[in-house]
């Protein structure tokens, strides 16, 4: 009897131990989000949301747009606060901002959202030459100081396509002023060349053009998710932006 009540306590034994929850496979709980050209941080909330109530640690830059440099800047403030490895991400043109500024060593992984996505020695406006998007020539209001905004009918025809037009309208409203000096900088880094990479493609893309975007995303390795959207797409399509990232953090040892 004794025997039999030892078995049977070994049986529940193991059968409690394979009930419990594997463990947690390794990634990345630390994400930092860069926002593109003329936006702010709040295009990102339906990704913050998500990655949050998903129990990642989200840190979101607020880029100045008064140079490059001061971007990268603000990027590597923003990285070097983090404890432990870190998952950049970039928007438009701050794909161009964490291609610098990704070259910190506790960034392991990088995530391109409809972004650019420099070799050395590039610029964005070669970039956008190489293969244009729809943006109209006559699209920018360019200030005395050197800083532009694009033009509101613009904005909303190509910049915010697939928005509903009241948000489309708003982010055109909401826009920051960006120092054109910007699009002549050529990147002195290109930190996909060995930082693992990601590339949500919009493929409704009228800024940055989608052919550019997969011929960069080509050209860097970069696994490629394509996502039926116009350019701003963490607004758009939060939940596709949200799985590329998670995709990535899962991938981090």
């Amino acid at each position: 009897m004794d025997r039999i009540s030892t078995l049977l306590a070994s049986l529940t034994i193991v059968a409690a131990a394979a009930a419990l929850p594997a463990p947690a496979a390794a990634k990345a709980g630390n994400i930092v989000l860069v926002h593109g050209m003329n936006m702010d941080g709040g295009a990102w909330r339906g990704v913050y949301d998500r990655l949050t109530a998903d129990k990642y640690r989200v840190t979101v830059v607020q880029l100045p747009m008064t140079s490059i440099q001061d971007d990268i800047a603000a990027t590597r403030r923003a990285v070097d606060a983090q404890d432990g490895p870190v998952v950049l991400v970039g928007h438009s043109y701050g794909g161009m901002v964490i291609s610098q500024a990704g070259t910190e060593p506790q960034v392991r992984a990088l995530v391109y959202v409809a972004a650019f996505q420099p070799e050395i020695g590039e610029s964005l406006g070669f970039l956008n030459a190489s293969i244009p998007g729809k943006l109209p020539a006559d699209a920018l209001t360019v200030f005395k100081d050197g800083f532009y905004l694009v033009k509101p009918d613009a904005w909303i025809a190509d910049v915010a396509n697939g928005l509903p037009e009241a948000e489309a309208r708003y982010t055109a409203m909401f826009q920051t002023p960006a120092n054109t000096a910007i699009f002549g900088y050529k990147a002195e880094a290109a930190a996909w060349h060995n930082t693992p990479s990601w590339a949500a493609i919009a493929t409704e893309d009228r800024t940055i053009a989608p052919e550019l975007q997969r011929r960069m995303s080509k050209r860097s390795g970069a696994k490629v998710v394509e996502i039926h959207g116009g350019h701003l797409l963490p607004i758009s399509h939060p939940s596709e932006v949200t799985a590329v990232i998670e995709d990535a953090a899962a991938s981090v040892k």
